[in-house]
């Protein structure tokens, strides 16, 4: 082989590693970009999560001031069913809420 073709063997794979180097850098970036973008959606849902738990310990707290004031003698039953609603919704929210910040 002469001299001249091995530099042209030479550069031409450099100029393929640095086309692969190129395509990786970008792959870089794209990922970079999804997973700031992830974080910030993490961040957001854990606020919210917070929130709602926040809320929850607030409505229980109603619920119990409520059961032990003696003001409502029937209220218990009517709250019974509406607490469960609310217990179940509220579980709901706080699984979708898990599961995306999971995922």
């Amino acid at each position: 082989m002469s001299e001249i073709s091995k530099y042209e063997t030479l550069l031409n794979d450099l100029l393929n590693i640095e086309s692969e180097v190129s395509i990786l850098v970008e792959k870089l970036k794209v990922t970079t970009e999804k997973l700031k973008e992830k974080e910030l959606q993490i961040a957001v849902l854990k606020q919210e999560n917070q929130n709602l738990s926040k809320k929850v310990s607030e409505l229980e707290y109603q619920i119990e001031n409520i059961k032990t004031s003696n003001s409502f003698p029937n209220i218990e039953s009517i709250n019974i069913e509406n607490s469960e609603i609310l217990k179940t919704r509220i579980k709901n929210l706080i699984n979708k809420i898990d599961y995306y910040l999971s995922s």
